[in-house]
Parts: structure tokens; sequence; C-alpha cells
């Protein structure tokens, strides 16, 4: 059944969530990552998202794909905490005077460049995110994302092309696509 966490005789640890734990973690975080743009906060989701697997681990083992559950949980506490973010900044500017010195990033790094997926559509971001980070299949993005192949391809078709124009924009690729 399980093994007793130790300071804390009182928990239970199952071995099977356990070792689901310790395989899918590094991963989730990788990938809660590139769609929040911070370590501690991608740690802190992906935590809450195996917090939630854990406590209704009798339910969630018996699915047809756990990963993906939590990997779905995980992407979309990362979508409301960005929303959140974003209603907190947009406040934040509307207090702000309009003389504040703001500047630009000058070059174009990994961390510029997930910025610009978050600002993709929701949907368009978790599947890029699934495909580039987790390096995904269609198959394994629509099973995470609970939609069908076809859906898959087109938001990474839309993703990509909405990416591009965005990038082209700032000046960051040549827009010859």
């Amino acid at each position: 059944m399980g093994e007793v966490e130790r300071g804390h005789p009182e928990v239970q640890v199952p071995g099977r969530f356990e070792a689901f734990y310790r395989r899918e973690y590094p991963s989730v975080v990788a990938l809660v990552h590139g769609l929040s743009g911070s370590a501690g906060l991608a740690e802190d989701l992906a935590q809450e998202a195996f917090l939630r697997a854990y406590t209704g681990w009798d339910r969630v083992e018996m699915m047809d794909s756990p990963s993906a559950w939590v990997r779905r949980v995980a992407l979309n506490l990362a979508m409301s905490r960005f929303r959140q973010l974003r209603s907190e900044a947009a406040a934040r500017l509307r207090l702000t005077p309009r003389s504040s010195s703001w500047e630009p990033p000058t070059t174009v790094d990994h961390e510029a460049f997930w910025t610009e997926v978050r600002r993709l559509p929701r949907r368009q971001a978790q599947a890029l995110a699934l495909r580039y980070i987790e390096e995904f299949s269609i198959r394994e993005i629509g099973e995470v994302l609970q939609v069908a192949d076809g859906t898959v391809k087109a938001l990474l078709h839309q993703g990509r092309t909405r990416l591009a124009r965005q990038l082209a924009a700032k000046g960051w690729v040549d827009d010859e696509a």
C-alpha cells in the first residue's frame, strides 16, 4: 500500500504515487517554467498540481494517463496565475505616472522568447510549450489538452504563425514567411 513518511507517522505515502512524482515532477516544472517565466513559481505550481494529484490519488491513478492529468492541472494553474499577474500589472499601469522610464530589452534571449509565447492565446501557448519543452507528440498534446489531433495541429500552426508575426514586429526575425 504505502510507506510511512519519516517524521510524520500518520501520513501515508503511496509507493506508486512517489514513483509517479519522482518520474514526472522535473518535466512538469520545466513545462510550467516555460509558460510562467519564473523557476520559483514553476516549482510552486508544479507542487500544487502534484498535491492535487496526491489528495485524489485513488481516482487519478485509475485514469488513462495520470501524467496528462497532472500536466493539465499545472497548465491551468499557470494560466490562472498569468491572468492574475496580468490584471495586477494593468492596475499598476493605471496607477503609475506617465513619466515612468521603462526601457524594453535590447537583446533577444530565451526569456524574451518565452515572454512572447506567453502573449499568445492560452491554448496556443500551452500547445507550443508541450511541443517544444516536453517534446510531446500531437497525440500526447491532445491528451493533455483534451482536444483532437486536428485541433492540436491547428493550435500549433496558429501559435507558430502568430509568434512569428510578434517576433517580426519586434525586429527579432525577418518577416519573409
